[in-house]
């Protein structure tokens, strides 16, 4: 199982108890598509960037979950035929890193020298136009 989160926007003429219906719907889709919600983010009313069915706001929510991958067409599937939910997304969330070892100091005898970087640069004569001098 992968974490994964849907952002979503409800349909903004339902009132808080129907969003929180829709909310538990959703949460019953993912665990029905074999998933587990985990956490829920309210974002509230917002005004969409464009109209969609009609609507000019939408109700935003996050959900957080963890599902199978092969069972995310099938969630979405589900999503798509909500009528109250407008538009959806559901993004992979990133793989959570394993600490990096910590690689220890080398020993107290084995530090080297630093490097000369600068080499002995050998003066070119130089006339005074600016010119080189032409060897012979």
């Amino acid at each position: 199982m992968r974490d994964y989160e849907v952002l979503y926007i409800v349909r903004a003429d339902l009132d808080d108890d129907k969003v929180q219906d829709v909310v538990k719907r959703v949460n019953t889709l993912i665990e029905r598509s074999g998933g587990a919600a985990e956490r829920t983010n309210l974002w509230g009313k917002r005004k969409l960037a464009y109209e969609v069915k009609h609507q000019k706001e939408g109700a935003y929510v996050l959900q957080d979950f963890r599902i199978d991958p092969q069972r995310i067409p099938e969630l979405e599937a589900a999503l798509k035929i909500t009528e109250e939910v407008l538009r959806h997304l559901i993004v992979r969330k990133p793989e959570k890193a394993a600490p990096a070892p910590v690689v220890a100091p080398p020993p107290a005898e084995v530090i080297l020298e630093p490097v000369a970087a600068e080499a002995e640069a050998v003066p070119v004569p130089v006339r005074s136009n600016g010119d080189r001098e032409e060897e012979a």
